[in-house]
């Protein structure tokens, strides 16, 4: 009999090995397939015109939800207590095919929001992909606005981020007002030859993106690096600005690839083995997020969505106001 248990075992870990190696090979298809239409169509078409910056930050926020609407509420609602939240001036909310019920949600909030946009994808829901279309729905919106009505700073945020600091925005935008930054974020220097920051949070010029030289978004295990990599490779200044590590905002992390596994099992996304929280490594992460989640409790849930919109209405009304 035990030599039936260890074979049968053995036979288990063979099919585990088997189904990892898979899964890593349909995901890095996955990866490669949209890095290379992605660099095709940027090698092939004309960089967009972006007026140059003119030192007045105005700033579009663009995040990509993937079945992480409860993460994305708590997002706004930390975001809504800013007090510099006039300086966004667009909020473009990508849905990656979110499978939570949350996207009746989305569409009532960008409905009741002018300045809200909602960007529904049914295929290929990748992150970078998600940035890529908040992108192109933004040139989209402010084709016919004038040139000091338009955003000239993206700001890229995580659905499971948290704003602690009220000053998170002011002092990000003075970052770019008082000098001649490109890129704004917090920068790692341990993962690959250029210093990069998490593609969870991070600011950027809209000029310095628009380059011809300066590299899209791309499906990749860092969706930003390779755009870092030529803004540092063009001469451009990054600036290290502290996010997490100085307390101006809270990055949960994994959050889409653990719903990933709920909602889309059959995804490469859900495959990944990292799946859990880290908190960026922050002293005390898991508790300052489990606070502050605790806080805003009953607004999360779905049976007070009506009363979450209307709070929300009232905060967003203030973007654009600076």
């Amino acid at each position: 009999m035990s030599v039936w248990v260890a074979g049968i075992a053995r036979w288990g870990r063979f099919v585990r090995l088997k189904g990892d190696r898979l899964n890593s090979i349909r995901r890095h298809l996955d990866m490669l397939a949209d890095q290379a239409w992605t660099l095709c169509r940027w090698k092939l078409t004309t960089a967009s015109s972006i007026e140059p910056f003119d030192g007045r930050p105005r700033i579009a926020l663009v995040t990509v939800n993937f079945s992480t609407t409860r993460y994305l509420k708590l997002m706004l609602i930390t975001l809504g207590q800013q007090s510099d939240l006039g300086r966004i001036h667009r909020l473009v909310i990508v849905d990656n095919d979110s499978r939570d019920g949350g996207l009746p949600f989305l569409r009532e909030l960008a409905k009741r929001t002018e300045r809200v946009h909602l960007v529904e994808h049914r295929m290929f829901p990748n992150h970078a992909r998600g940035l890529r279309s908040g992108l192109a729905t933004l040139e989209q919106v402010e084709r016919s606005a004038m040139p000091k009505e338009r955003t000239n700073i993206i700001l890229a945020c995580d659905t499971d981020v948290i704003f602690r600091n009220p000053q998170t925005l002011g002092d990000l935008s003075e970052v770019f007002a008082a000098s001649e930054a490109a890129f704004a974020g917090e920068l790692r220097h341990d993962f690959y030859p250029y210093p990069e920051a998490q593609a969870s949070f991070f600011a950027v010029r809209r000029d310095c993106y628009a380059r011809p030289d300066v590299m899209p978004f791309v499906h990749h295990g860092a969706p930003a690096y390779w755009m870092q990599r030529s803004l540092w490779r063009a001469g451009l200044r990054l600036h290290d600005f502290p996010s997490n590590g100085g307390g101006y905002i809270l990055h949960r992390s994994r959050s889409g690839v653990a719903a990933a596994s709920v909602y889309r099992r059959h995804d490469p996304h859900a495959t990944a083995r990292a799946r859990y929280p880290h908190y960026m490594n922050v002293p005390g992460g898991e508790a300052i997020w489990q606070r502050v989640e605790e806080q805003y409790e009953s607004l999360l849930e779905p049976n007070h969505e009506q009363e979450l919109l209307d709070l929300l209405t009232q905060q967003l009304s203030a973007l654009g106001t600076h």
